[in-house]
């Protein structure tokens, strides 16, 4: 990603041929309207280019533009292009600057996003909207007490993610339609054959409509069921590994295991971290569909 300081008389189409990016990716990543204008000085975002990250600058006593573009190793242009300054004004002491920063490589990171799918265009063009997501998990099948699965409105939404390379996992819920049900969760794991009956019918679906594994997202399950829990995931994931497909689950986070704990208790991290291929911590606490605007980057991992 980079930066662009609109001069006078540029257009976004001068813009995007310039950086070699087309005039609608501009718009969607700057939040422009097609018809907006835009004037001098205003900051572009360009996708694509070198890995750069962004520093703050204090103008000091005895700085001059060249001399913070050569310490940052920023040639005349770019300097321009981050600052709004030419590298041949006198800048004020005590002016704040944002400069590029070099990074030698790029981090490769894999990105999910949940999706209650539709069964109209409206799938699509979500999806198309977000091609870059690594996996989408459709949202959800509702697992049933006799082992049998309530399916979404996902077919839409599959052919988008295959149309875009996304890797589609299939959700499966202890949702009752209502609410996450510990009852209906503690059914389907205390008995073996029902237990049986649901992972052979998500390897199935998987096959039959081309989901590239499993997600669990099991809510509110009663801490008793704990190890009912670990073995289920155990058996899902020997189940759907010998065909190639991932397992991962969503789960609550937490700073410390409490086995009693009344929604986290059922959550063994030590176990299920061995027994699955990647996990969704639920950061509720830090907002929700159904709760006010909220912070969204709480969590630090280190």
């Amino acid at each position: 990603m980079r930066i662009h300081r609109v001069r006078q008389g540029e257009t976004l189409e001068q813009i995007g041929e310039q950086y070699g990016v087309t005039v609608r990716d501009l718009v969607h990543y700057n939040e422009l309207s097609s018809q907006q204008v835009i004037v001098p000085g205003l900051a572009l975002l360009i996708p694509g280019g070198e890995p750069l990250g962004v520093q703050a600058y204090i103008v000091k006593s005895g700085d001059t533009a060249a001399s913070i573009a050569a310490k940052f190793g920023l040639s005349n242009e770019l300097f321009s292009q981050w600052t709004g300054y030419e590298t041949t004004t006198a800048l004020t002491v005590g002016t704040r600057l944002y400069l590029p920063v070099r990074h030698p490589t790029k981090r490769s990171i894999e990105v999910n996003g949940y999706l209650l799918p539709s069964g109209t265009p409206s799938d699509a063009h979500i999806l198309q909207e977000l091609s870059l997501l690594t996996y989408f998990c459709s949202f959800s099948y509702q697992a049933r007490a006799d082992g049998s699965l309530e399916a979404p409105k996902d077919n839409v939404a599959l052919r988008a993610a295959r149309a875009q390379r996304i890797r589609p996992l299939m959700t499966v819920t202890n949702f009752d339609g209502t609410n996450f049900n510990s009852n209906l969760a503690h059914t389907i794991l205390a008995n073996a054959s029902i237990r049986r009956r649901l992972i052979d019918n998500l390897a199935s679906t998987c096959k039959s409509k081309g989901y590239r594994g499993v997600n669990v997202d099991f809510e509110h399950m009663q801490p008793g069921d704990r190890p009912l829990y670990n073995q289920f995931i155990a058996q899902l994931r020997d189940s759907l590994h010998a065909q190639g497909l991932s397992v991962s689950i969503a789960m609550g986070p937490k700073t410390a295991d409490n086995p009693n704990q009344s929604w986290m208790g059922a959550f063994d991290y030590k176990t299920l971290g061995s027994e699955v291929d990647f996990l969704m911590l639920m950061t509720y606490e830090w907002g929700w569909v159904g709760g006010p605007p909220m912070t969204t980057n709480s969590l630090h991992v280190g």
